[in-house]
């Protein structure tokens, strides 16, 4: 599968909202995509239409057998899956510091990485920081997303060309089938997945598929999964960690703020009990806080919903449906 989320609020910088606005340049023609397939909330659409009427360079637009792939620079360089943003090189950083480094950090060994989803390339980016990696295995759905990520200069210079480096074998193939047929234990799992919309993507967050996933995972290993904004959709936030748990694995929850996509979760798993001790990132990151306990508070609001949460298995795979009712913005 690729990444990633569901924006549940908008933003653009002032700077950013006033180009966009008046630009003294004459905008290319208006291009409509309100034919198109989407799953991007209104803000996506929103946003894609208002770079689409203003001077932008169209990198790459493709149609691949799952999805439409567009990459559009403006002030920024922006990746788009139907409609709905994937990142904004304003502020990708943060996601994928988040996403990579927290996991790094309670690792006892880094040798061997699998990363599901993520066929931009920039949370292998920062994978790929830790030199005591050794052998990343890269699994997406899509290959034309992992082409875009090796081919499309802008896009990659933004991942360091990380798709071309010898420690990387990259599979275009789907991350349960990949588990499936897995024989090999990861020290580190990285779960890059989209939000659950529907009924399929849902089912990639069951306790049948953190189950599939604990096979992979080595004895002493962790596992990182985005898993949503508890701002806006807490139910769905502290669904996925209850459902982790029913796996079998002990789970540490944390959060930070992403301007594109507004207070964003991740839990990380573990076969062991985990908690952050005195652990710092060991590698260069600017966007992390260096006391990492932080990121594991939670307002009391937001704690409440926990009482709420829901464990999703194949036999009752309704994720898809809380998100909707949380999600104002669908």
């Amino acid at each position: 599968m690729n990444s990633r989320k569901q924006k549940t609020k908008p933003w653009f910088s002032p700077e950013y909202d006033r180009r966009l606005h008046f630009s003294s340049t004459s905008p290319t023609p208006r291009e409509d995509s309100s034919n198109e397939s989407s799953r991007g909330d209104k803000w996506d659409r929103i946003g894609l239409q208002e770079l689409l009427n203003v001077k932008h360079r169209s990198l790459f637009k493709e149609k691949s057998a799952f999805q439409n792939i567009q990459i559009i620079e403006a002030t920024d360089l922006r990746m788009y899956l139907d409609q709905q943003l994937q990142f904004s090189s304003l502020d990708e950083r943060i996601y994928h510091e988040a996403l990579v480094h927290p996991a790094f950090t309670l690792a006892s060994n880094h040798e061997r990485v699998l990363i599901l989803g993520g066929g931009d390339g920039l949370a292998l980016r920062e994978v790929l920081k830790y030199g005591d990696v050794k052998h990343v295995d890269l699994v997406d759905l899509d290959p034309l997303v992992l082409e875009a990520a090796k081919k499309v200069k802008s896009l990659a210079s933004l991942n360091q060309y990380s798709l071309y480096d010898s420690r990387v074998t990259v599979h275009p193939q789907d991350a349960v089938d990949f588990l499936a047929s897995n024989r090999s234990p990861y020290h580190i799992i990285i779960v890059d997945f989209p939000d659950p919309t529907d009924q399929t993507i849902s089912d990639l967050y069951t306790t049948e598929f953190y189950s599939l996933l604990k096979r992979s995972l080595a004895d002493d290993g962790v596992f990182v999964c985005q898993s949503n904004s508890p701002e806006d959709t807490p139910i769905v936030f502290w669904s996925i960690g209850r459902t982790i748990e029913s796996a079998g694995f002990q789970t540490l929850s944390y959060h930070t703020i992403i301007p594109s996509f507004g207070d964003w979760g991740f839990h990380i798993g573990a076969k062991r009990s985990i908690s952050w001790g005195n652990k710092c990132v060991q590698v260069p990151c600017r966007t992390l806080p260096a006391n990492l306990k932080k990121l594991s508070y939670f307002p009391p609001k937001i704690l409440a919903k926990k009482n709420h949460a829901i464990v999703n298995s194949k036999r009752n795979s309704i994720l898809h449906k809380i998100f909707k009712k949380e999600n104002l913005y669908l």
